[in-house]
């Protein structure tokens, strides 16, 4: 079935670009330069035809952010999760977890990409897509993010050379960082040679108390994590146009982390018995290693058509060493667990597309992705007594691959002057292959047709120049969620300490099928001059075959594990708006999301970690005159109450958060900035409830302390 539905989609390709050849070869090579002048952001969102939010390079640094998380956490509709010990997880419309597709460069992200060590230095614009299309991946049913990389060379106006050096402070520890970034170009060829360091510190301070009936408990936990990132990293761009309708651009990043973990829990007993080590001691310690290059091609050819190619390599190497001390409730050693671990990544992507203007009115374009991602790993571990003998060993290897195809097809069409639509197909497969000799085979294929069809409506009256313009948007596509290697393979993740319903052991499912969801979206916006803005948006969204997690007693341990069980249904409303007067910049957005389960019984049956309610309020304050800028953004993120697993409720509170920045600049060339945040908290409270019939509940309380960060910009 798998090769006849991929058959199916190469000839569907072969059609559209067999026509689009066809009518390119009747017409004689010329050359055409054109020159214009960029649309702004909120231009190019308005006349583009698919539903997209476009944050550009100004927003980007506006406030000085470390991170492309941070960015995305002020954008309508985006929330990240930055939980203690957790990488931080992007959600859109609510969903996170594999629902929201991260592209770089249109393409999925490797492996080893990561929202919180990329600099927005590094980045030209983000293209936020609400509504799928049929060039990016189908895995999107939230909506996908796309990064654009920033091109090789100087950009016009900008300086050659350029340096930001500063310091971040947060409970006393400092986190450094430099960044070095040198633009040239000699002739046809355009060079950029970016270089990182940085220290990345993230101290957690939190008490959790667990409580239950049967047997009686009540127990508290004090713990504390700290970790520190050391990150050195050379990003090299290069751009090379050897003739007019020819050009070749290559990005690549070298990225070499120290990453050193220490928890301490110490455990206090109310009623109950204790756990197994009541103080506990672990550390962590890994040096990866990222390498990643992509070498593009592009053709013009007459008529405005256009051919391009891309070829991606990506590999990381990962050598960690773990070691968990338990002690007994005097600080006695009882049993010392050390355990080696060695994940190696590695994956290549071929993609091109063929684009031609057909008819006049007519946008075609049609493309594929080759790609195959595979994972091997090998963990050592043992386990000794407390006078150093062994008493337990285990010897665990893996080997997982990840083949990818697809195909698609598109046409953006020019109804008329009130009128434009959008309609593609795409053709997307995924085969999952893994074994090892700790777990049973696995062989998955996931894949889906995925139609997409958007529509947008300008109407002319009122357009004119100075008057406010109204535009209407519709959306409806199919997307899905393909389950990754982690859930699929049948390997259980053991906990060391204190195995229990709200802290049970992973073990992956090899019979999970992806989730499928057709999508509508909704929208009306309004347009006032060159900045100001207001939009309402609306989404539903029908999921088949949704992934929960189910807890129970599997071999004497609770174990959680994946299961596809009946559908859900999600939607929501999206709130707008941004306005400028002279010296001042306002923008403000809010969200309001409703999902629901169908084989989980109510209240808050919702789907998991959706928060109810987000929102952001930014006010900036920026004169031509003046040698200070300043600003901040107030974000919140409401109750977050879920019955998402089985049969086990979870309840987030609202956490608020205020980050405010200010930029002094001395003169064109050197600049410092001040940014402070998680002002608006000092903590918050997370609850897991299991309502089996041994109930158990564990809250957890973390502290949150503000960060400071102090740069000097220099332009050089």
């Amino acid at each position: 079935m798998r090769i006849t539905r991929t058959a199916s989609a190469c000839a569907l390709l072969l059609a559209a670009c067999s026509s689009a050849c066809a009518q390119t070869a009747v017409e004689p090579m010329q050359q055409v330069v054109v020159s214009a002048a960029a649309a702004g952001e909120q231009q190019q969102r308005a006349q583009s035809t698919t539903t997209a939010i476009i944050v550009g390079r100004e927003e980007l640094l506006r406030q000085g952010d470390a991170s492309l998380a941070d960015v995305l956490k002020r954008q309508p509709g985006v929330t990240v999760d930055a939980s203690p010990g957790k990488d931080a997880q992007v959600r859109m419309r609510g969903l996170g977890n594999g629902y929201v597709a991260i592209l770089l460069n249109g393409l999925p992200a490797p492996s080893g990409f990561s929202l919180e060590s990329i600099s927005p230095d590094l980045i030209e614009r983000i293209e936020i897509q609400r509504a799928a299309t049929a060039e990016t991946s189908s895995q999107a049913v939230a909506g996908s993010i796309n990064v654009i990389m920033r091109r090789a060379g100087p950009a016009k106006g900008a300086p050659a050379n350029e340096i930001k050096a500063g310091s971040a402070f947060q409970r006393g520890h400092a986190a450094p960082q430099l960044l070095a970034q040198h633009s040239g170009k000699r002739g046809a060829l355009a060079y950029t040679l970016a270089a990182t360091l940085k220290r990345n510190v993230n101290p957690i301070a939190a008490r959790s108390t667990e409580e239950g009936s049967a047997p009686a408990l009540l127990r508290h936990t004090d713990w504390t994590d700290h970790l520190v990132e050391d990150v050195a990293e050379l990003a090299p761009r290069l751009s090379w146009q050897p003739s007019a309708v020819d050009s070749i651009s290559s990005q690549s990043y070298v990225r070499w982390r120290y990453i050193h973990n220490v928890k301490r829990e110490s455990e206090t007993l109310e009623v109950g018995a204790p756990t197994a080590f009541p103080h506990n001691w672990q550390r962590f310690e890994t040096r990866p290693l990222h390498l990643y290059a992509d070498l593009a091609w592009t053709r013009k050819f007459a008529g405005g058509a256009r051919l391009s190619n891309k070829l991606a390599g990506f590999r990381m190497r990962r050598e960690g060493d773990f070691v968990f001390h338990g002690m007994d409730g005097l600080d006695r050693l009882r049993e010392s667990h050390l355990v080696a671990s060695g994940p190696v990544e590695r994956e290549w992507t071929f993609s091109g597309s063929w684009r031609q203007p057909l008819w006049g009115s007519h946008s075609l374009a049609a493309g594929w992705e080759f790609g195959r991602k595979d994972r091997s790993e090998y963990r050592r571990e043992r386990h000794l007594d407390a006078e150093g003998s062994q008493f337990y060993t285990s010897d665990e290897d893996y080997f997982a691959e990840v083949d990818r195809s697809a195909f698609f097809v598109q046409d953006e069409w020019d109804m008329g002057a009130d009128w434009s639509a959008y309609l593609g197909l795409r053709r997307e497969d995924l085969t999952t292959k893994g074994q090892g000799n700790a777990a049973a085979p696995v062989d998955v294929d996931a894949g889906a047709w995925s139609p997409v069809f958007q529509l947008l409506f300008k109407p002319q009256q009122g357009q004119e120049d100075g008057k406010p313009r109204d535009q209407f948007r519709f959306a409806l596509g199919r997307t899905y969620k393909a389950p990754n290697i982690v859930q699929l393979m049948p390997r259980r993740y053991t906990v060391d300490n204190n195995n229990s319903a709200t802290n049970p052991d992973l073990q992956g499912n090899p019979d999970l099928r992806p989730e499928l969801a057709t999508n509508v979206d909704l929208a009306w916006e309004r347009y006032f001059g060159k900045a100001d803005m207001v939009s309402v948006s609306a989404y539903h969204k029908r999921i088949r075959d949704k992934i929960l997690t189910r807890i129970a007693l599997q071999g004497g341990a609770w174990t959680a594990t994946p299961d596809n069980h009946g559908g859900a249904t999600a939607r929501g409303l999206e709130f707008e708006g941004r306005i400028t007067r002279g010296s001042l910049a306002a923008r403000v957005n809010l969200a309001r999301n409703w999902s629901r389960l169908d084989s989980v019984p109510g209240p808050d049956n919702r789907i998991e970690d959706q928060p109810a309610w987000s929102g952001n309020l930014g006010l900036d304050v920026s004169a031509p005159s003046s040698r200070l800028e300043a600003g901040g953004t107030f974000s919140y993120r409401g109750t977050v109450a879920s019955r998402a697993g089985s049969p086990v409720f979870s309840l987030d509170a609202p956490r608020r958060q205020l980050d405010l920045y200010a930029l002094w600049k001395f003169d064109t060339q050197a600049r410092l900035r001040l940014a402070l945040s998680n002002l608006g908290q000092r903590s918050y409270r997370e609850r897991l409830v299991y309502e089996g019939a041994a109930p158990l509940a564990r809250t957890s309380l973390y502290q949150v302390r503000p960060t400071v960060r102090l740069v000097w910009e220099q332009s050089l």
